[in-house]
């Protein structure tokens, strides 16, 4: 089967600020469903409309990961070369996988025409992204706009819809949005347990002077939805908090501030790198009150961290009982409040054994696989054949008259709504989308890559190098004090020096 995946999206806003910028963990989730059709024999061709956006995937630690992206659109222009760029993509494909983007109601009318399945991704609150950068006047209407433009894009029957937490799927339902299931989110399997010497080398880098104090980490995107700021401001006197990461937020790098035991670092890391610190510190904390689901928390949780996040949004499905996976915190409440209640608990973490014991899964949940290969996926009524031809006559005008004519109609008059207010915001607020990469670009991050990666083997050389060296010196003392002898030739030569 023939699958097209269109990945998350940045847009960049002069007047709200970068209200929109994700394909942190969304970015992996991709990865992770271009590998797993892959694997089993689909073809998949990725659209980035930024390249940016899935760095990490793009270009890895070895080399380009995919060879199926095609050159980056930024879909906000909707330019000429970017529709004659989706036409030939979903004329090419058998199923569609896009997130909920600015044309999401045009690209379930597009796999309408072209008679193409569509499966929307719901992975981010969007509309609360824009309310909070906005007037509160506005909540209330970008809430409305948003689950419209879902139901919008879901009145065809060729459309599904999927989230990540049953938070989600609740809140979704409850605004009139069907959504068909739940999916199964992955953690890495081949993560390799960080040895000792190991561990406290890392945890010199991340806070130093402060490797005594329990470490609180939080890693992702710096953006302001995610409330870095009360992590800071919460700190309790006997913990450390670690902040990693990137972004248009230039608050967390003001944040940096060794004598509070506040260490700030720059800049992403490969998910391997990621998940070697998840081990080494005793905390992963995220403050967010919009997330559908804490990706971090979630892949801390998977090797054995206990997390502490605020009891809202996707979160709400990430620990059943305090003190088991972790911990909730009301980061809304006074900051002598908050701080006293980490303070509590955060220097008697549970055992990574319980941690990872009680990590919280779905038993229904659905894989990619489940969601593309059609055997798996139900039959809509009209479908199903029957051999009672006056049956068969009236499905088939139901179908027609419902499915080709009425509901094709709504997608087109969403899809003109859909452009006129994408348009009406980008010419009152000075939209200013990020141009896709060039060839150059990308050959450029890949020799920065390359640099870090012959870095990073250096110090691991030299890393190791130490500790042969300290057990040769080790080894060498006890030889010494075991050879028969020898502690009463020492003890002849001091006396005869007395």
């Amino acid at each position: 089967m023939k699958v097209l995946i269109i990945t998350p999206f940045i847009t960049t806003n002069s007047k709200f600020g970068n209200f929109i910028h994700t394909g942190g963990g969304v970015a992996v989730r991709y990865e992770n469903y271009e590998k797993e059709l892959k694997a089993v024999g689909h073809q998949v061709r990725v659209l980035c409309p930024n390249r940016r956006t899935v760095d990490t995937w793009v270009v890895g630690s070895s080399g380009p990961i995919t060879s199926s992206c095609i050159r980056g659109y930024p879909m906000l222009a909707l330019t000429p070369s970017n529709l004659r760029r989706l036409l030939h993509c979903y004329r090419w494909c058998d199923v569609v996988i896009t997130p909920e983007t600015e044309h999401m109601v045009l690209q379930s009318f597009m796999a309408n025409v072209f008679d193409k399945r569509i499966v929307l991704n719901v992975h981010t609150n969007v509309h609360q992204m824009l309310a909070s950068k906005s007037s509160p006047y506005l909540s209330s209407l970008a809430s409305w706009v948003y689950y419209s433009f879902l139901s919008t894009s879901l009145c065809s029957s060729l459309s599904t819809c999927y989230t990540v937490s049953d938070t989600n799927r609740k809140t979704m339902s409850s605004n009139g949005v069907s959504v068909n299931g739940v999916y199964e989110l992955k953690t890495r399997g081949d993560v390799e347990k960080v040895g000792e010497d190991e561990r406290r080398v890392i945890r010199g880098n991340l806070a130093p002077g402060a490797t005594h104090l329990p470490l609180i980490l939080f890693a992702g995107r710096w953006l302001s939805e995610k409330r870095i700021d009360r992590l800071a401001a919460t700190l309790p006197p006997t913990a450390a908090l670690v902040i990693i990461g990137d972004g248009p937020l230039p608050l967390p790098t003001t944040l940096h501030s060794p004598s509070t035991n506040v260490f700030v670092h720059r800049g992403f890391l490969p998910n391997e790198k990621v998940y070697s610190i998840f081990q080494c510190v005793e905390w992963i904390a995220n403050a967010s009150d919009f997330e559908t689901f804490g990706n971090t928390s979630y892949e801390g949780n998977s090797v054995g961290t206990p997390c502490i996040l605020q009891p809202a949004g996707g979160h709400l499905s990430q620990i059943v009982n305090d003190g088991t996976n972790g911990f909730y915190v009301d980061f809304d409440r006074p900051d002598d409040v908050v701080r006293s209640h980490i303070a509590s608990f955060v220097c008697n973490p549970p055992s990574r054994d319980v941690v990872m014991m009680n990590i919280v899964r779905k038993a229904d949940a659905v894989t990619i696989l489940d969601v593309i290969e059609p055997g798996r996926c139900e039959r809509k009524s009209y479908e199903i054949p029957t051999s009672n031809p006056v049956v068969y006559v009236l499905n088939t005008l139901r179908y027609l008259l419902f499915q080709k004519v009425l509901k094709l109609s709504i997608l087109l008059m969403g899809s003109m709504v859909n452009l006129l207010i994408v348009l009406t915001v980008s010419l009152l607020s000075g939209v200013s989308f990020i141009p896709a990469d060039t060839y150059e670009d990308r050959v450029r991050r890949m020799k920065e890559r390359k640099r870090r990666r012959k870095r990073d083997v250096l110090r691991r050389f030299v890393l190791n190098a130490k500790r042969k060296i300290i057990k040769i010196r080790e080894a060498g003392e006890k030889g010494i004090k075991m050879l028969p002898g020898v502690n009463d030739q020492i003890t002849t030569s001091d006396k005869r020096q007395e």
